[in-house]
């Protein structure tokens, strides 16, 4: 039978010293890669024997003789150790890029206020007085076509504003990454949940979350930020939704990868992410090898992914 099933990317063809590159569950297009994964991993059966995982990733690596090296992006703690067993026995080189933690907010141990520190919770409740100034704060998880359709719009809208103030083009500038979260949105929409935190009738932030069984994992976000420095979006808008999901009967809120002062305060370290990359010994990888141990630069910065 089949017990696991992966995407893999058709090695890029790339003019030299760049890597013939072949990624997992990514295109290798960067346009289309901002959707970012997280999470990685082979997609089991639940009946898959011991050894699965292995199996799998050797598969991978016959199903990709022309590539030089393949990526595996935020994968696993499970994965990770699956890589790296077949590659060494497979006789190929691994080298892990990067590490992030994960961060989550339990549910089942009463309300979010009483779990934070006392200084965070005396900044969330001061940054509620403040809001409630222009109106009632409140939240609103639409349901309806209509109204999940505003939150996209104020999501995209918001977002788009913070990158545009700090000189970047956000997530949301990249077409396909769109159209992407529209059909996602849309064909499965018990699947997915926003968030929008008003105070009378402004949007003062927008959740994007995906639902997972007891688990509600947070995707995107877009805030309103202001010059008051006690006014603090963020915070509120995680620690209110945290709240309405924890009386939904979910367990978990998942804020994923990155470590964001945000996330540390309001959570707490689950599992690690790890982003490995799988080369293959041939003339290319040697000849981009001592060309790298040639550079001035060699070794002066940290890879980055």
């Amino acid at each position: 039978g089949v017990y696991g099933m992966a995407l893999l990317s058709a090695p890029h063809g790339s003019a030299f010293p760049a890597l013939r590159e072949a990624r997992l569950n990514e295109s290798g297009d960067a346009s289309l890669d901002r959707i970012y994964v997280e999470y990685n991993d082979i997609l089991l059966a639940k009946t898959a024997p011991s050894g699965a995982r292995e199996a799998a990733v050797a598969a991978i690596f016959s199903a990709a003789p022309n590539a030089d090296q393949l990526v595996f992006r935020n994968v696993r703690h499970e994965m990770a150790q699956a890589i790296e067993f077949a590659a060494e026995k497979a006789g190929l080189e691994y080298e892990r890029l990067n590490e992030t933690p994960t961060f989550q907010i339990s549910l089942t141990q009463g309300g979010l206020l009483e779990s934070v520190s006392p200084s965070l919770r005396a900044k969330i409740r001061r940054s509620i007085r403040r809001y409630e100034e222009r109106g009632p704060v409140w939240v609103d998880i639409p349901e309806n076509a209509g109204g999940r359709a505003v939150a996209w719009t104020e999501l995209m809208r918001l977002h788009s504003e913070t990158w545009a103030q700090r000189g970047v083009r956000g997530a949301f500038h990249e077409r396909a990454f769109c159209a992407f979260h529209e059909a996602l949105t849309e064909a499965h929409a018990p699947q997915t949940s926003f968030v929008r935190l008003l105070a009378g009738s402004d949007t003062i932030g927008v959740l994007y979350n995906l639902l997972d069984g007891d688990c509600v994992r947070n995707y995107q976000s877009g805030f309103r930020y202001e010059s008051d420095n006690q006014l603090a979006p963020g915070f509120v808008a995680h620690a209110l939704a945290a709240e309405c999901y924890r009386e939904q009967g979910y367990h978990t809120y998942d804020m994923m990868g990155g470590d964001a002062d945000y996330k540390r305060r309001l959570g707490c370290e689950g599992e690690k992410l790890t982003t490995i990359a799988v080369t293959r010994k041939g003339w290319r990888t040697r000849a981009r090898s001592a060309l790298k141990a040639l550079s001035p630069f060699h070794g002066a910065g940290k890879r980055q992914t």
